[in-house]
Parts: structure tokens; sequence; C-alpha cells
């Protein structure tokens, strides 16, 4: 496959943020009608509108983009090594979407190995969505964003998440949690990777962190951040290949300052649910 340019890589983020709306209107469609939910896990939901949102977007990307590998969440794939992979999240925040809560979105994120090039993320409850390309940019509903300028913890609000297995594990989250909390103004838990990436972004958040996480979760969001000036990390401080599963997403200025103490907690004797 040719190598894209900054202009292929445009029009393919606004391809995929024309495909998003289109799905993200289909789940909205089915927002708090009382759908019946299934469950993949204990706590790990599905509904028939996760499934059809990938349906059309797999129909989609087989019409406008078939020159890139797809991998979605419910029916998964393989990228075959030889060309960019689209990685679809068709519902992420399902919890949310079934207990009619508004933080849910359709994420499409195009990687080339772990190399973010373009996304889309559209969240129609809130009537926000966000594009980006790699070297052009981040859009938020049409309209450039950057990431904050906040410079101290102190002063920060920060976002994060907690597995499926929180229940069951001792890497839960629940201490790293209450210790920032603490440090900061304050730490939100909104249940969407994607929208917790794309509000650091933007700068409602100052910085984001989570493990166990997915490449469809964060494939989007990730290049956002990069693409609005912030600064992206594993949870030691490495530079961070997005499909590995955890990683750190701030404006750049408190980014040390998380790491800090997320190391600092790991320390301290581990809380239980």
């Amino acid at each position: 496959m040719k190598t894209l340019s900054s202009n292929d890589l445009d029009e393919v983020a606004h391809t995929l943020i024309e495909i998003a709306r289109e799905a993200a209107a289909l789940i909205h469609a089915g927002w708090r009608t009382g759908v019946e939910i299934e469950h993949k896990g204990a706590i790990d939901l599905v509904t028939r509108f996760d499934r059809a949102s990938e349906d059309l977007l797999r129909a989609r990307f087989r019409e406008r983009l078939p020159g890139f590998d797809v991998v979605a969440e419910e029916s998964g794939g393989a990228p075959s090594g030889e060309r960019p992979v689209l990685w679809a999240d068709p519902l992420d925040g399902t919890t949310n979407f079934a207990h009619g809560h508004p933080f849910f979105c359709v994420s499409i994120g195009l990687l080339d190995g772990a190399t973010p090039l373009a996304a889309a993320v559209v969240a129609p409850a809130l009537s926000v969505e966000y594009r980006a390309a790699r070297g052009s940019g981040a859009w938020r509903n049409g309209v450039a964003c950057a990431v904050s300028r906040t410079a101290t913890l102190r002063e920060s609000m920060l976002a994060t998440g907690f597995p499926y297995d929180s229940h069951t594990c001792d890497e839960n989250n629940l201490r790293e949690f209450c210790a920032l909390t603490r440090r900061t103004q304050g730490v939100r838990r909104c249940g969407s990777a994607a929208l917790d990436l794309c509000l650091t972004a933007e700068g409602t958040y100052d910085a984001y962190w989570e493990a166990k996480l997915k490449p469809w979760d964060v494939a989007a969001g990730a290049l956002v951040v990069l693409e609005a000036g912030g600064a992206l990390s594993d949870l030691e401080g490495n530079p961070v290949d997005v499909r590995a599963g955890s990683l750190l997403a701030s404006n750049g200025r408190v980014h040390d300052a998380v790491l800090r103490a997320l190391r600092e907690v790991r320390g301290a004797p581990q809380i239980t649910v």
C-alpha cells in the first residue's frame, strides 16, 4: 500500500467522521428505550445496538475504505500486518448506554502498526464529535481544539477508569484513584475511554490514565490528544504503544507529576471491593 500523505489522512478522517455519525445515529435511536441487556462477563455488557452499529461500520468500511484491515470489539478480526488497521468500537460506554447515561460514543482509529493516523469519535447524546488526522490537528465539532495549560497537579482535574475485573483483581486502580483524588481538584470516572481521551484533548481534563484497555478503546482518542498538543506515555513513563493496554494522556505540563504520583501509590496497600 502506498504511503498516505497528509491530504490522504485528512480525507480518511473526514470519511471516518461521516461513518461514525451514521453509526452514532443508530445507537442514539436505541438510547433510553429499555433495550435488552446481555452479559459478556459479570459487569461487561453488550446490547443489540453494539452489534448493529458494528455491522453498519463494517459495511461502510467495505464500501468506502476497502484498503484497510478492520478489527472491531464485538466480532474481532486479525491485522494482516501488511496494511493499516481500522480499530473500531461500535459503542464505547455500553454500560452507560444501557443505564441511560449520556457518556457513550462510536470510536474509530486508524493505526499503522502502533502509529495513529486518523481518528473519529462521535458522542450523539452529548452532541459532540472529534476528528483528527496525523499532522493536521484535532477538531471538536469542526473547531480546532487544544489541551489545557494547567501546570500543577493541585490545580488539575483528572479522569480514569476501572477494569471489568476490578471486583476480583488486586490491580484494580482503586488506590491510585483515591490517592490522586486527594492530590488534585478531582478525578472523574465517566466510563468511556475514548471520550476521556477526547476531553483531555479539548482541555476539560488535564490528564487521564487507565490500564487494561483494548486498542479499539484508545486508537482514536490517542491521536486526538497528540494532535491537540498533548502527551502520551505508558504508566511507567515509557513511549506508549496504544495497542498495549495502558496509558497516560495529559496536557504535557502535569505529565511527570501524575507519573510520580502513580509510582508512589503503587507501594501502598491494595484496596479491595
